[in-house]
């Protein structure tokens, strides 16, 4: 299992390019300047310190080569690839107390004056606690200023009358909770200036110079390398050489140079000597040092320099033609490299009557051929999850493919068949864990840490012997399955460390040459550095770290190779990604919601090819390029086979519900579901209430039908590369802009076009006509999309154009008319209450526009709080506004809107927004309504843990109505209660909010279909915004459902756009219908039955979600009624329900609505009382007119009363 890993090397040309760029932008901003030059000294660098600049360094690299660190010292080499002041390797300082040093005895420094210089960045104006320490003198180091902002400090000058060596020393008790980083350690040395030198700035340069365009540079064989000399005189360039002076060009092999080459061809003008050019053209392997050399006529050298070409041999083509899929060949990619999978389902799957094909349509009906199909396709390792117990009381399988042992056992002899090595993964749990869930055995109930310690070696070791007992197929062995946040019901580090120790024993005890994995997600959180700091502090024996690695949640390939690295080079051991997947559609094939889908984990920054097989290939392609550039010993990828069961694509919706019906009972019975129902017994609050089909089908590399994708293939295809012969279009991209009213709208002049070849910004022209920008609203504008390419597959053969989308998002007038107040582009105007905020116009952390943005780090050790105030006042007239901005941070974060008036009081708060990580911006935000003009103030709020980070950016203030209860005049509609209008539905919002890294595969819905109030994924103003077709259909206009011709639209008014599609569609998946059903059951009384439809407006490819007005929809009935019983009709949102004005017409439910998406209606008991709202329930229309109305006539008849009574005393 061990492999050389390979680290990326940098050339000598671009380190020092580095380097410089790094020595260049700090020169000016240390507390104790470097100057370079005085009246009559200067400090030059020496070259004594061995790797002061920590280039010598691997990344990563806790012994820091050239130094001694001082015992359990946590200093370690990295780079920031966010930085801009700072591009090369430091030593970071972050995390650590105590006494923390780096130590080195310089050798044989001269007689002479010298002093230390040292560069430091990090936290703000705190000081990090260490000490430069040099013959028995000492200097602190001063505070520093911020990230990213280096400094270089000095030490007092000290004298060397001899020859001696100098120890110095970088240490002392580092600051609790500061962060830093130091590099360019270096000792400089005072040289005096010749009296007569009247140049302070430079070297003295009399005489000649030479230099050339190039001294070091990689070619192929047979290439020409042109070079040009440079010749200066006292300081003065000269184009012609003069009499009695020549350049000549020569290959050097001699001295220094004994291994180079001279089977090449110079050209230099025939040796004339007087030309400033030659070129040299390589033939062989090797390295070419080609020689310039000045000369006078007597023959002494006036300059010399050499140019080092290094040559080799062209990269062959191996690509193999195909008609399928592209693949860029992954170079130097390790021949032990895993090509693994995760195929757990599969034999529940064979067994409920799935039949793989190969790509000759062959029929692939058990799990030996199975295997042996993949590793004709590369794959040489398999994976596989085990249970402890996975059965009910009654001996009812959990789901899920019922992985227990024996059924590991079944799939290590396919592998042993088919000459694959296996990892096994226990979960050490008798169903799914996960980061949020990771639950004791039914058997170990009850146990101490202690008892779970023996059973768990006791379990593991004894399954081993059973699934591989002739110990030739097992090679790896997962103790726990994404154990991030705990392992075995324990939390906390010390414990859980003890389970992974009890794991590995019984892991090795069975055969001592299996290595052991432990398994970690979300390495965007940096979990691969903290579980492996955590495993060596425990002293956990284990040989791999593996983490889970999927790009809607877990951030970037480049953090991702980071991580990788830390775990090499800081503890030496290895790292492997040992769960991935990505989407080759968004379509479902089994009836039970997928965990990508449309509106759900498709937006991901980091997913950023298509979802189509050519782009599920890219993907995989590149992160096994990612991870072997790391070091890395391979990917697995989860669960190419867990195809549907029966497959619902393309089926009436008559025909789809029964299919699913009959998959539910498939599911049931083979546990070729994620989950079925028995599960609840050991998992109610999970499997017991979503239990379901698959929820990754769209990720297989298995058609509905069997047949093999052409991705499968990227898995050999990575060694060799492979291309095709036609040029198809997979994906066109769609644009947005957003634009306030008033102000010039520019729509981009291309689109990317991702190529099965490439990707490619092509031009595109946009139809405005008949479209009016000038009022708030949400605008479609249809683009023409011209190929540069000639389309010979696909869906777009022949063709040389395609059409695309942009949505335009005019939103309203911002009230806070200084734009660079608005986009924190200058800090005059506000202030912060709590150091936190580090910066109230950063420029180098991440905005979302511009060019600055508010940026806050918590370093302290307990949660702090804080508040950004605008300064300046705002006045507005009597009315409702909205105050939103946007911010992103750390996972837990917390984000708060407020405007407070003119004497501190506050108007209103809005709630906090829990941030979600790096780049998944938030809208937090907060309504308020004004009775008479005030002075406004506005505050960001921050609420923020340890450790927490984060940006804010983009303050927006807009009026939503005008005293008058009209819409203010920018277009906008607002809603029926002249409120805020509702936060989007749950098909708009936090698409890919993931909560704490919980990834869990298999129960999508239930989690990434939360959503929060105010928790936005745009900034469009107020939410949804009114939607102002092109062309509208004429007023009375109807449109008739798609999928159900019986369920129609009728447009009173005629706002809909005249190519509008409506789609009317029963909602089948228990999952969904259990969720509505439970926030209809406690928020209405009297309820008999619910049914749930999504009721789907489209142009094109864009969604209508809210209108400008309302529309009527008409339906059959979904309910028969008695006579004690009616229906209502709710719109759903999130956990509110929006009443519908609904009425029953000739046998038809009629109800009305301006905003289209998820719907309840439900069937209630006439009869029944009613019932109090719940804290935080919204009230709906119907009954806040009643109530309103109640108070009206009850006064009414009180005042009746009253006179009454007065006239019959004044009659007495």
């Amino acid at each position: 299992m061990s492999r050389k890993r390979k680290m990326a090397s940098i050339t000598s040309a671009g380190l020092v390019f580095a380097m410089l760029l790094s020595q260049s932008a700090v020169a000016d901003l240390g507390t104790e300047q470097v100057k370079a030059a005085e009246n009559t000294a200067k400090w030059v660098d020496t070259e004594y310190v061995v790797n002061g600049d920590f280039e010598s360094s691997i990344n990563g690299d806790g012994s820091i080569t050239g130094w001694t660190k001082s015992t359990g010292s946590g200093l370690f080499v990295t780079k920031d690839e966010w930085a801009k002041n700072n591009t090369t390797q430091f030593t970071k300082i972050k995390d650590i107390t105590g006494d923390n040093s780096l130590s080195q005895t310089i050798k044989n420094v001269e007689p002479g004056t010298y002093r230390i210089s040292i560069d430091q960045d990090g936290q703000k104006d705190v000081k990090s606690g260490l000490y430069v320490k040099y013959l028995e003198q000492a200097k602190e180091l001063p505070a520093t200023t911020d990230w990213d902002n280096w400094e270089t400090v000095t030490t007092d000058e000290f004298t060397i009358e001899a020859v001696q060596d100098v120890d110095i020393c970088i240490g002392g008790e580092v600051t609790n909770g500061y962060w830093g980083d130091i590099d360019n350690i270096k000792l400089q040395k005072l040289y005096e200036k010749e009296a007569d030198d009247t140049d302070s700035s430079e070297e003295n340069k009399k005489g000649y110079t030479i230099s050339v365009n190039q001294t070091d540079v990689a070619v192929e064989n047979g290439d020409t390398v042109n070079l040009e000399a440079k010749i200066t005189y006292d300081g003065k360039e000269i184009s012609e050489l003069p009499e009695g002076v020549n350049l000549w060009w020569w290959v050097d092999k001699w001295n220094d140079h004994i291994d180079g080459l001279d089977d090449g061809t110079l050209e230099n003008d025939n040796g004339s000597g007087k030309t400033l050019k030659a070129a040299y053209t390589t033939k062989s392997a090797g390295k070419y040092y080609v020689v310039a050399q000045l000369k006078d006529a007597d023959g002494n050298v006036l300059g010399y320099v050499c140019t080092t070409i290094t040559s080799k041999a062209p990269e062959i083509d191996t690509s193999v033609d195909n008609d399928d899929i592209v693949v860029a060949k992954v170079k130097d990619l390790s021949s032990d490299f895993i090509m693994g999978m995760d195929i757990s389902s599969v034999i529940t799957e064979l067994g409920s009557g799935v039949v793989y094909k190969d790509y000759s349509g062959k029929e692939i009906n058990n799990v030996t051929d199975f295997c042996k199909f993949m590793a004709e396709n590369g794959i040489n390792h398999i994976r596989v999850r085990v249970w402890n117990n996975p059965y009910d009381s009654n001996g009812n399988g959990y789901g899920g493919g019922n992985n227990d042992v024996a059924t590991a056992k079944k799939i290590a002899d396919a592998c042993r068949s088919a000459g694959i090595k296996m990892l096994v993964d226990f979960h050490c749990s008798d169903f799914w864990t996960d980061p949020s869930k990771q639950m004791v055995p039914k058997a170990w109930k009850g146990y101490t840490v202690d008892e779970k310690a023996a059973a768990v070696e006791e379990f593991i070791n004894e399954s081993l012997n059973t699934i591989d007992a002739s110990k030739d197929v097992v090679d790896m062995v997962q103790v726990g399955n994404e154990t991030t946040g705990g392992f075995i019901g324990e939390t906390k580090t010390d414990a859980m460390c003890k389970l992974f120790s009890a794991g590995s024993k019984g892991v090795k005890d069975y055969n001592s040459d299996v290595k052991v994995v432990i398994h970690v997600e979300s390495p965007q959180k940096n979990t691969l550095t903290t579980w492996s700091d955590n495993l060596e502090n425990y002293n956990v024996d284990y040989d791999i770290l593996g983490t889970s690695y999927y790009p809607y949640w877990h951030g970037t390939l480049s953090n991702l190779k980071n991580e990788l690295s830390y775990v090499q080079t800081k503890h030496n051991k290895d790292a492997m990604v040992v769960e991935t997947s990505y989407a080759y559609t968004l379509d479902d094939s089994d009836g039970h919601g997928n965990t990508v889908r449309e509106g759900n984990n498709d937006d991901s920054a980091d997913a950023t090819e298509p979802f189509t097989v050519q782009g599920q290939a890219t993907f995989i392609r590149n992160l096994i390029n990612a991870v072997n550039e790391a070091g890395g010993l391979g990917v697995y990828y989860w669960e190419p086979a867990w195809i549907t069961v029966g497959d619902t694509t393309g089926l009436s919706e008559e025909a789809a519900a029964a299919r699913y019906e009959a998959n539910k009972k498939i599911w049931e019975e083979k546990g070729s579901g994620w989950a079925a129902s028995y599960g609840g017994e050991y998992d109610p609050k999970d499997a017991g209430k979503w239990y379901g089909g698959s929820a990754v089908d769209n990720q297989a590399m298995f058609y509905p039908d069997g047949t093999a994708t052409a991705g499968l293939k990227v898995w050999k295809y990575v060694k060799t590369g492979a291309k095709v012969t036609k040029i198809g279009v997979e994906d066109i991209e769609t644009a947005d802009v957003t634009a306030e009213a008033g102000k010039e709208i520019e729509l981009p002049k291309t689109v990317n076009v991702t190529y099965n070849t490439e990707k490619v910004a092509e031009n595109v022209i946009w139809n405005t006509d008949g479209i009016d920008f000038s009022k708030a609203g949400t605008y479609t504008v249809e683009g023409t999309v011209k190929f540069s390419r000639k389309i010979e597959r696909g869906a777009y053969k022949d063709k040389t154009t395609g059409t695309t989308k942009c949505t335009v998002v005019i939103k309203q007038k911002n009230l806070i008319t200084d734009a660079d107040d608005a986009g924190f582009e200058k800090a005059d105007n506000f202030t912060a209450d709590n150091k936190i905020v580090d910066s109230v116009s950063s420029t180098k952390d991440d905005k979302k526009s511009g060019a600055a943005c508010a940026h806050w780090y918590n370093g302290g050790t307990d949660t702090a709080e804080a508040e950004i105030t605008y300064k300046n006042a705002i006045t507005l007239a009597s009315g409702e506004y909205t105050f939103e901005y946007v911010g992103q941070g750390a996972d837990g974060d917390q984000l708060y809107a407020k405007a407070v008036d003119s004497k501190g009081n506050v108007i209103a708060k809005g709630d906090n927004v829990t941030l979600a990580g790096w780049k998944n911006w938030k809208t937090p935000s907060v309504s308020f309504k004004l009775d008479k003009e005030t002075e406004v103030t506005l505050v960001v709020g921050i609420v923020s843990a340890k450790g927490g980070w984060g940006t804010a950016d983009d303050l927006y203030l807009y009026q939503t109505k005008s005293a008058d209860k009209s819409d203010a005049d920018n277009g906008n509609t607002g809603d029926d209660e002249n409120k805020k209008p509702d936060t989007p539905s749950t098909d708009d919002n936090n698409k890919d909010n993931t909560g704490s890294g919980d990834t869990n595969k298999d129960d999508s819905t239930s989690k990434d279909d939360n959503t929060t109030n105010g928790d936005q994924d745009s900034n469009t103003g107020n939410g949804d915004t009114a939607t102002q077709p092109a062309k509208a259909l004429t007023p009375g206009a109807v449109v008739a459902s798609i999928s159900d011709t019986k369920t129609t639209v009728k447009d009173t008014k005629g706002i809909l756009p005249d190519t509008v599609k409506f789609e009317s569609k029963k909602v089948t998946d228990e999952k969904e219908v259990a969720k509505v059903a439970d926030v209809v059951k406690d928020k209405i009384v009297g309820v008999k039955d619910v049914s749930i439809y999504e009721l789907n407006l489209t142009d094109g490819a864009t969604q209508l979600h809210q209108l400008a007005d309302k529309v009527q929809v008409t339906m059959d009935m979904p309910f028969a009624l008695a006579d004690n019983e009616a229906i209502k009709v709710f719109r759903v949102d999130s956990d509110k329900l929006i009443a519908c004005t609904s009425r029953v017409a000739d046998g038809k439910l009629v109800f009305e609505t301006d905003h289209f998406s998820t719907f309840a209606f439900v069937k209630v008991n006439t009869n029944a009382g009613t019932k109090a709202a719940p804290a935080g329930a919204a009230k709906t229309s119907d009954d806040s007119n009643m109530y309103m109305w109640l108070v009206i006539a009850m006064a009414g008849l009180g005042v009746s009363i009253a006179a009454l009574m007065n006239r019959k005393k004044e009659q007495a």
